[in-house]
């Protein structure tokens, strides 16, 4: 006799019946113990109906706008009724890259070329074979995860880890569809900075064998905190020069290739928190990407490198 396992039918274009939707403050991760990190998703049901059985993919990218998506996990979603919420995670690896040598010290085509081609591999098998875990029940070979998700591929790295400067908490991009629909986060979150000094933060804009524009604009900041954009992709270091000139806000910068664009930021002192969000634009699609800090002077690690 043939046995086949049922597996509960997902029926993702559903979703829409149920009137599913995830906002880009509805993502959130959270640094846990053993070089893990909890993702959250809370998914609401704007719709009249009951929403169906069905899962949510994910991906994750290095912090920045428009870079290269890699797989990360499934995400469960159980029926939710009209009008209610319900809150999902996974529990992913973070990786420990080797740096590619000290901040001061790599070319920013390096740091470029490295998040452009990402080479990873996968601990679980993708698409049916992972949904077919994520599905199974406790105590019948269910994944190391939480309780409602699988991982089906790895973390992206850090720009920071990749440069020597690891931080208590992983900055980067997270991507997820609810059905068709992707909606993503681009955060670095609790990230030092120092009162009084230029801070030096760094993002990602585009990928390799891009060719492109993208327009810039910072928001965010209280009116005694300093902040401006630069391109540093062709330099021989991060450490913008006093003879380089800011990116024009709101102006297309063309790009063949991505960017490596360095935002730094002049906290007044005695300031204790603040917070930045660069708006980039790019020209073929006409959307825009929130790449968003959240500083503070108190947070844990090294944080902004400062000249």
């Amino acid at each position: 006799m043939i046995v086949v396992e049922q597996i509960p039918e997902l029926d993702v274009p559903s979703v829409l019946e149920g009137e599913l939707r995830v906002e880009r403050t509805d993502i959130s991760f959270e640094d846990l113990p053993g070089d893990c990190v909890r993702i959250c998703v809370r998914v609401h049901n704007e719709g009249g109906r009951r929403s169906k059985l069905t899962f949510m993919r994910l991906e994750s990218a290095a912090l920045g706008a428009f870079v290269p998506w890699q797989p990360l996990g499934l995400l469960y979603v159980p029926q939710i009724e009209p009008g209610e919420s319900r809150e999902l995670s996974i529990d992913v690896r973070r990786p420990q890259p080797a740096p590619l040598g000290d901040f001061d010290r790599v070319p920013p085509a390096r740091l470029l070329a490295a998040v452009s081609s990402p080479d990873q591999p996968s601990p679980l098998k993708s698409g049916r074979g992972a949904m077919r875990n994520l599905l199974r029940p406790r105590g019948t070979g269910r994944p190391a995860a939480t309780s409602s998700g699988a991982a089906t591929g790895f973390l992206a790295p850090d720009l920071r880890d990749l440069l020597g400067r690891g931080q208590a908490h992983w900055a980067g991009n997270i991507n997820v569809f609810v059905g068709t629909r992707p909606v993503e986060r681009h955060l670095a979150r609790a990230l030092r900075v120092y009162p009084g000094r230029i801070n030096l933060a760094m993002f990602v804009v585009g990928g390799r064998g891009q060719r492109d524009a993208y327009a810039f604009d910072i928001e965010g900041l209280t009116a005694d905190w300093e902040a401006a954009l630069y391109d540093v992709t062709k330099s021989r270091s991060f450490l913008p020069r006093s003879s380089d000139r800011p990116i024009e806000m709101r102006q297309w910068v063309e790009a063949v290739g991505g960017l490596i664009v360095m935002l730094t930021i002049h906290p007044p002192a005695g300031c204790e928190e603040g917070k930045a969000e660069v708006h980039v634009t790019r020209r073929s699609c006409e959307k825009t990407a929130v790449v968003e800090f959240n500083l503070d002077s108190n947070a844990q690690g090294t944080g902004c490198y400062v000249v």
